[in-house]
């Protein structure tokens, strides 16, 4: 069995949670010694298809036509995608019904989490929905005190400073208004976000608060 990973405009997303999804996929495919490629020339059996450009769904079409079996993984939801740029919510409803065309082009739809799997089950979508998380690497999330030590260094903080750091990009929905406030709430505490989204795609309050 060898498999296609496929993803469109990877530089696009791979700073984001599907680009380190895709990661965590080429990793659990290699420790369990199952052969993929991410090129999608070779010959193949199955399909993950991790984004919802329209080449990607192009790519899923194609696939069946071959006979091969297409797995759908769904990151995003209208539900996500409202209040993360300026105009989002007006497009929300088309973006809905883009996303039930993509998903219902595979044979298997994942989502990352039990909530976004009872989300999709209300669009009446065809196929099975299973939830399957993205994971973390334990490797690289573990104390390390000499990279604790330069990061108090880097970011001008002391050893007694109680740090909190949140981390994503610059919209509602990832909790930066709440962020802030909390921050503004609580001086005792120094507080850190890591991300970036370009200001001129997001709203007033979002910028506001950047």
């Amino acid at each position: 069995m060898k498999i296609l990973l496929h993803s469109d405009y990877l530089k696009l997303v791979e700073k984001s949670g599907v680009g380190r999804a895709i990661y965590h996929q080429k990793k659990a495919l290699e420790e369990n010694h199952i052969a993929y490629t991410t090129n999608k020339k070779e010959d193949y059996d199955i399909v993950h298809i991790n984004t919802v450009f329209p080449c990607s769904f192009y790519m899923s079409k194609i696939a069946k036509r071959k006979g091969k079996k297409v797995v759908y993984h769904a990151h995003s939801t209208k539900e996500d995608f409202k209040n993360s740029f300026l105009g989002s919510n007006l497009v929300a409803p088309l973006f809905k019904k883009w996303l039930i065309k993509c998903y219902n082009s595979g044979d298997l739809i994942i989502t990352p989490t039990p909530y976004s799997k009872k989300v999709l089950a209300e669009y009446g979508l065809r196929k099975p929905i299973i939830s399957i998380s993205n994971g973390i690497d334990l490797n690289f999330f573990k104390k390390d005190h000499k990279d604790g030590k330069h990061f108090r260094e880097k970011y001008g903080f002391n050893e007694k400073d109680k740090i909190i750091v949140s981390v994503g990009l610059y919209i509602e929905r990832k909790g930066i208004l709440d962020f802030v406030e909390l921050a503004k709430s609580m001086p005792e505490y120094k507080f850190i976000w890591f991300g970036y989204t370009n200001l001129n795609t997001v709203s007033k309050k979002v910028r506001r608060a950047v």
